[in-house]
């Protein structure tokens, strides 16, 4: 519930990092159209139709969504495929593959929300896909690895250039397999203290694929509660502390779980 989405954002919605006491909206991929990502934050404002005497005392604060004046320096043929906010709570790194290869990296920006600043950091990527979480305990930011695996990555630099990637680590312990032709899709957020939540959505393993498509219960959600912790030989592993699963309705041709934490 809120304010309507702006124009730009219909349809091309794909991540949104609370930053700044603002809540940042951007597209993946180019816009429709157009030669550029969009880019909004939703924050408080006074609202404008207060009186005086409310102006002067306590105005009243409404959420509204602006388009952020300095635009996403990123070529037309860049997608963004992984982000993450620095632990300072305003830098918001995001890594960028080709859009016509995805197996061709392109390089690294971050975006200072508080003083409205673009920066190019090297051509290196985040290590894994999508959103990562900064962990204090980790003192690393924690991802899901394109194949179904957990990894960590120390904060870049938010000052610094380079050719060459943070130091990184992959976990020992897989949690889905990303080629089986059951898996769906997957999605990771972070619930403090170290915890982590995987949703993962598969074709229930009595179904054959075409079935499930349609079915009232077709399909599986995973919910694998798990830290991520390093052993004494620095070692990535996942200790698991829960693993659910519930049986949802499948009516649409494509099904991207989402996880987020309140």
């Amino acid at each position: 519930m809120g304010p309507r989405l702006p124009a730009p954002l219909v349809g091309c919605f794909d991540i949104s990092v609370a930053a700044a006491d603002g809540l940042y909206g951007l597209s993946a991929f180019p816009m429709c159209g157009e030669q550029q990502h969009a880019f909004e934050v939703l924050s408080r404002a006074p609202n404008c139709n207060c009186n005086e005497e409310q102006r002067s005392t306590k105005p009243r604060m409404d959420w509204s969504w602006k388009s952020v004046p300095s635009p996403p320096p990123l070529h037309e043929d860049e997608n963004i495929t992984s982000y993450a906010l620095h632990p300072d709570g305003h830098t918001i790194f995001m890594s960028t593959h080709d859009r016509h290869n995805l197996s061709l990296a392109r390089g690294t920006y971050s975006f200072d929300a508080r003083h409205c600043k673009w920066r190019w950091h090297g051509k290196w990527v985040l290590p894994f896909e999508g959103q990562g979480y900064f962990d204090s305990d980790l003192d690393a930011w924690v991802g899901l690895h394109f194949d179904g695996y957990i990894c960590t990555c120390q904060v870049a630099s938010r000052s610094g250039t380079s050719t060459v990637q943070p130091d990184w680590k992959i976990s020992k312990d897989k949690l889905f397999c990303r080629e089986s032709e059951r898996h769906l899709g997957a999605t990771l957020t972070y619930m403090g203290d170290t915890q982590f939540c995987l949703v993962e959505c598969g074709v229930r393993q009595d179904m054959e694929c075409e079935d499930a498509f349609g079915d009232h219960d077709g399909c599986v959600l995973r919910l694998i509660m798990f830290s991520p912790k390093y052993n004494r030989k620095g070692e990535l592993h996942t200790k698991i502390h829960r693993t659910t699963d519930t049986l949802v309705s499948k009516h649409l041709l494509s099904f991207d779980p989402v996880a987020f934490w309140m």
